[in-house]
């Protein structure tokens, strides 16, 4: 598998955000946003971090994982390449195996990606899949590192509390 960033938010990106956010409020701005500004806009998930944009290029991923990221539909837009018999020869589609690789294109705004890591960073998703979206994290928190303490698991952003149906027992609730 090859994980790839492709386009992250820049400091343009970021001052629509800040404009986005203060004419809810009636005012205006010509100050770039700093860095605090930002982690509190994260942290607070307010819509306006939603023009906040990301695009990763997936390569060489097992189907079964594509098909556990592109469950995550809110706030994304993936591309993944077609196992269609008449657009592909490498094997054939009613019979493909799941891990056959796959390669994808997945555009994803801010909030959909704290809540993609809140949900496949935790122990209860598949390993495979933990693993992509964790060098997704990885290369974002390189990029943009304001986003790092918002993509980890939902236990560990609900300050050691586990939501799920069988928690992995990382915290005791």
């Amino acid at each position: 598998m090859n994980i790839s960033l492709v386009r992250h938010p820049t400091d343009d990106d970021w001052m629509l955000v800040k404009q986005c956010t203060l004419v809810t409020v009636g005012l205006k701005s010509m100050r770039p946003p700093d860095y605090e500004w930002k982690k509190k806009m994260l942290r607070a998930r307010h819509s306006p971090i939603r023009e906040l944009r990301f695009v990763f290029l997936l390569e060489d991923v097992p189907y079964w994982v594509a098909m556990h990221l592109v469950r995550h539909h809110i706030g994304c837009q993936p591309y993944v390449r077609t196992q269609r018999n008449d657009r592909q020869l490498d094997y054939d589609r009613r019979k493909a195996p799941q891990d056959a690789p796959i390669d994808m294109m997945w555009s994803i705004n801010a909030e959909a990606l704290m809540t993609i890591a809140n949900k496949r960073l935790c122990e209860q998703a598949a390993q495979e899949t933990h693993d992509v979206v964790e060098e997704m994290c990885a290369l974002v928190a390189k990029t943009n590192p304001e986003f790092g303490p918002f993509l980890v698991p939902m236990c560990e952003y609900h300050n050691g509390i586990c939501h799920e149906f069988n928690p992995c027992g990382k915290y005791s609730n």
